[in-house]
């Protein structure tokens, strides 16, 4: 689950840190001509891609459901397309603010994996949440691979009656550990509001970015 997480991550980062810097220059000089304003410039672009951003998750979630053959109930498989679309949505609005705040497109490209790997270590997987030092736990709370990877953990297995190992207060003996218990206890639900609000946390902090830049620039 977790590098289903880092690959829909990493896929909707390159789309934009490989796109949007070549943009910027182009946005600053004709946002200063006069010839529109960020706001509709920013919304335009949001929703002209928001098609694209929903079927490239969509027809990854797709195939791999019924390839690795996960829970095959319709409503675990529409929260498992839910999942992946808000990963995707939330990492292009965090490369968004990345790209929008270097004038240079190879030092964004650059500085991106110094600026995602912190989130990647401490969403769940490679350290347990309860082992992370409360100094460190900002990068817990903030990163969109610890609510992605949990919503895809807790859909998969919790009160999963189609796993081998479960059973109605959680796992037979001799099959392991629950896979769900060094991720915490948040609900689906709950980690796809997380998801939620860093999508739109990523994209409102963006457009503040975008705002500051053409007003800089103006000046």
């Amino acid at each position: 689950m977790f590098f289903m997480t880092m690959n829909v991550t990493m896929n909707a980062i390159q789309n934009v840190i490989l796109i949007f810097p070549d943009e910027r220059p182009v946005f600053l000089r004709e946002v200063n001509n006069n010839m529109y304003k960020v706001g509709p410039y920013f919304w335009a672009k949001i929703s002209s891609e928001l098609p694209f951003s929903i079927l490239m998750p969509s027809t990854f979630g797709c195939i791999v459901y019924f390839t690795v053959g996960l829970n095959p109930t319709a409503g675990h498989f529409f929260v498992f397309l839910l999942t992946l679309i808000l990963i995707y949505n939330s990492s292009s609005g965090y490369s968004l603010i990345i790209s929008a705040s270097f004038a240079n497109k190879q030092v964004a490209v650059t500085l991106t994996p110094v600026l995602i790997i912190p989130f990647m270590l401490f969403a769940g997987f490679f350290v347990a949440s309860s082992s992370i030092p409360v100094f460190l736990k900002e990068f817990e709370y903030l990163s969109i691979f610890k609510y992605g990877y949990q919503a895809l953990m807790m859909n998969e297995f919790h009160d999963n009656k189609n796993f081998p190992c479960a059973v109605p207060d959680g796992f037979t003996a001799g099959c392991g550990a629950d896979p769900t218990s060094q991720i915490g206890d948040m609900t689906v639900a709950a980690a796809l509001g997380c998801l939620f609000s860093l999508y739109v946390v990523c994209y409102m902090t963006s457009w503040f970015i975008l705002f500051k830049l053409s007003h800089n620039h103006e000046g």
